[in-house]
């Protein structure tokens, strides 16, 4: 008889002391309490056919709950899941029926798990929903056993998913667990267009990927991932994976709440593991590997060695014990609509705890809840990515509102900048030098705009415009400034208001007041309006030869009037002021680098922040040489405008939108969005109001109570899952298909807003304060 035929490594194998060594020293204070496996089987011999597959043969003729609670605690001492998402176990000659029903029966009795019945393309949708409904099963378990060809392992996924079930799961909200096959799993191109397609055209369905997207070869699932990015129902589970690759890219894609622990029971019992090798992976066991040969490996538990891999993956992407808790505990647990283990944080709560030690609740006006919904609003976020958000309470949202206060153009947690921003942080953010990416960053600014000679770089918006105001005095040693729209909180912009506490109220806060803002600065800082040549030429006849700049966006919400841009450029020219276009709001949004590019009209200084980062800290004051020289003479300089972060995020920002056309994105959605806004008012009659311009969408109503309507709607949509207000900014991570969900939602809620108009109670259902009002620009 051969060695191989000698050795079955297909048995449940006896947890050894080394097992138990194992935990103890890495995984006892991993794995958190009250886990859920969502990845076990459990089965009857009788149901299997024959031959019956030798790991199945390998345990009790009946495998029920209990023992797989008896199996798990031998090696999962004081840790073995509370809870789990079962499933019959696949063989192609298996009594579907008589599996499922066993699954039922286990279900019956224990309230902390739920089941995944087999199905199969021989199934009737029929008899498959009315199954569902009985038994309440939360899903289907899809196996490519069960396609119509001999080797299955090339099945494309259609041959043994049917259409139907996506139709159910996306009617009832069930989910379907996939094992991929095909050679390279999810970097097949195939396997790739079938998820996206399906997850699409089916967003009520909630598919799971077993085995971290069939990562076994974990670069095949390193390859695929962002061929699925920012599909909004798809999930990964981690069972039987055992190197951390495929971990490691999931969890920097979806993040760890799409990430669910499985073990893959019965699996777990044997000794063995899956490696990479070259293109494919190898499953080592006593046939494939002689141990005994090794003077340092030993074989364990496959159930540990995936665990060990999982806990890499976790170190790796250096995730807290909170995310660690997720993986484990909750996200699992929150796809399934079962109970949590504990309370989550209340995000009101922690609002109300912050208002006590942070004046105002936050650092920006335009984010405190106040602004959207009172006490119902989320403060404060877990996680972002491209245009989802999940707070800290667990609540996950489709933003269609402001967009990061239009800092991320390309979406949240946007790969290529942040790449960029990781490989910058691991090689050193800060050091008596500092990085060449500022001189790069210049380099690329100049080139798109090239009537600019000279950049200076600082790390937000307010403070480059008070940089760029100071450049300017200086060039032009001059004090005043004459200014049009928003810039910033700085003294030189809030000194309009020392004379007279109304000059910036259509600028920025109605009543604003200045205090702190020294008294001196009275009459330094002169308003006029948008689209106003007259109202200017009467400050320069009083001010012009003291004036140091006019500062202005060259646009916001209102294109320009015919001859209004060069009529303020000329005036600069003839009284020697400079021209100063704030171009943190609107710049990249129109077209690449600054909206005055779209206008043809040049300043001698551009200023911009917000997008230029993606979301990280920088801002740039780019001018001609004549003006930025000036500099020089004034002491304008600060440490962290030197750390290495802002000018690496800016160059992988600004390097993408040169090779993508993001403002025809933006146009595109933003005109989805506003035009979807008005046929509901029209469909509804309520009164809507569509101001400002796609790329920068506004939303208001015709009504004595406005804000009211606003925030009644914000209120609902948070209910549906969106964040959603009076205003829509666009990112490039926007897709038509969350336009559509978020109109189908605003729909629903447009019907109650219609009805609350009739009734005269809009305020009486908001359920909170209606929200506040402000920032009623010029521009």
């Amino acid at each position: 008889m051969s060695t191989e035929s000698a050795i079955n490594p297909y048995v449940w194998a006896e947890v050894t002391d080394y097992d138990l060594d194992l935990w103890h020293r890495h995984l006892a204070n991993f794995v958190p309490p009250d886990s859920f496996d969502a990845h076990a089987h459990l089965w009857r011999t009788q149901d299997l056919g024959s031959p019956t597959p030798a790991l199945a043969a390998a345990g009790p003729p009946v495998v029920t709950r209990a023992v797989y609670d008896e199996r798990l605690s031998m090696w999962m001492p004081d840790r073995c899941p509370t809870g789990g998402l079962f499933f019959p176990f696949p063989t192609r000659v298996l009594d579907v029926d008589a599996a499922n029903r066993h699954l039922a029966d286990e279900m019956k009795g224990d309230p902390q798990s739920r089941g995944l019945m087999i199905i199969t393309p021989r199934q009737t949708a029929a008899e498959v929903e009315r199954q569902v409904v009985e038994d309440r099963f939360v899903g289907f378990k899809v196996y490519h056993l069960f396609a119509e060809r001999t080797d299955t392992l090339f099945a494309p996924t259609e041959e043994f998913i049917p259409e139907w079930a996506w139709e159910m799961a996306d009617r009832l909200g069930l989910v379907i667990m996939l094992h991929m096959v095909l050679p390279r799993a999810l970097a097949e191109p195939e396997n790739q267009r079938y998820i996206r397609s399906h997850c699409e055209r089916f967003p009520g369905a909630k598919l799971i990927l077993a085995h971290a997207a069939r990562g076994f070869c974990g670069k095949h699932t390193v390859e695929g991932i962002d061929s699925i990015r920012g599909l909004d129902n798809v999930y990964f589970d981690t069972s039987a994976v055992c190197e951390p690759e495929a971990f490691e890219a999931i969890l920097k894609v979806f993040g760890p709440t799409r990430l669910l622990f499985g073990a893959d029971f019965c699996v777990t019992e044997m000794k063995s593991r899956c490696v990479d090798l070259a293109d494919g992976f190898l499953w080592l066991d006593e046939i494939r590997a002689d141990f005994s040969k090794s003077r340092f490996a030993r074989p364990t538990l496959l159930g540990i060695e995936s665990l060990l891999a999982l806990k890499q993956a976790c170190v790796n992407q250096h995730l807290t014990s909170g995310d660690v808790e997720e993986i484990f505990c909750l996200a699992a647990r929150r796809l399934l609509g079962l109970p949590l283990p504990r309370t989550m944080p209340d995000v009101q709560d922690a609002y109300r705890e912050a208002k006590e030690i942070i004046p105002g609740g936050t650092q920006l006006l335009s984010k405190r809840p106040e602004m959207f919904a009172p006490d119902q609003w989320p403060a404060y976020y877990r996680e972002a990515r491209g245009c989802e958000v999940i707070d800290i309470s667990g609540n996950r949202f489709i933003d269609m509102s402001l967009g990061g206060i239009l800092s991320t153009i390309l979406g949240y947690s946007d790969p290529d900048v942040n790449a960029a921003v990781i490989r910058r942080v691991n090689l050193g953010s800060m050091a008596t030098l500092q990085t060449d990416d500022e001189v790069e960053l210049a380099k690329r600014l100049i080139e798109i705009h090239p009537w600019a000679e000279n950049a200076r770089f600082t790390r937000a918006g307010g403070e480059s415009m008070a940089a760029a105001v100071r450049i300017a005095r200086a060039s032009t040693k001059r004090d005043k400034i004459a200014l049009c729209g928003y810039h910033g909180w700085h003294d030189w912009y809030l000194a309009a208001n020392l004379s007279e506490s109304s000059e910036l109220n259509a600028h920025l806060l109605p009543g604003l007041d200045p205090a702190g803002v020294p008294s001196a600065l009275t009459g330094n800082t002169l308003t006029f309006h948008y689209n106003n040549l007259e109202k200017l030429d009467a400050l320069i006849a009083a001010h012009g030869s003291e004036l140091a700049a006019i500062v202005m966006e060259p646009t916001r919400f209102t294109d320009p009037e015919p001859g209004f841009l060069e009529g303020v450029r000329e005036r600069c020219d003839r009284i020697g002021a400079r021209l100063i276009f704030d171009e943190i709001s609107i710049g990249w949004r129109l077209c690449l680098g600054g909206a005055h590019r779209k206008y043809g009209v040049n300043p001698d200084i551009a200023v911009f922040a917000k997008a230029l980062g993606n979301g990280f800290p920088i801002g740039a004051i780019i001018g001609t040489r004549e003006t930025m020289q000036a500099a020089q003479g004034s002491f304008i300089s600060s440490t962290f405008w030197t750390e290495g972060v802002g000018p690496a995020a800016a160059l992988a920002c600004v390097e993408k939108m040169m090779a993508t056309d993001v403002p025809a994105h933006l146009r595109k959605i933003g005109t989805l969005v506003t035009e979807g806004w008005r046929d509901l008012g029209q469909k509804h009659g309520v009164p809507v109001k569509t101001p400002g311009r796609p790329e920068l969408a506004l939303l208001a109503f015709d009504h004595p109570e406005s804000a009211a309507l606003t925030t009644l709607m914000t209120v609902r949509m948070l209910k549906r899952g969106f964040l959603a207000a009076g205003g829509f900014n666009a990112m490039l991570a926007h897709e038509p298909r969350h336009v559509a969900a978020y109109l189908a939602a605003l729909d629903e809620v447009f019907a109650e807003l219609a009805d609350a108009i009739r009734s005269g109670d809009i305020a009486d259902r908001i359920g909170g304060p209606v929200k506040h009002t402000g920032f009623a620009r010029l521009t």
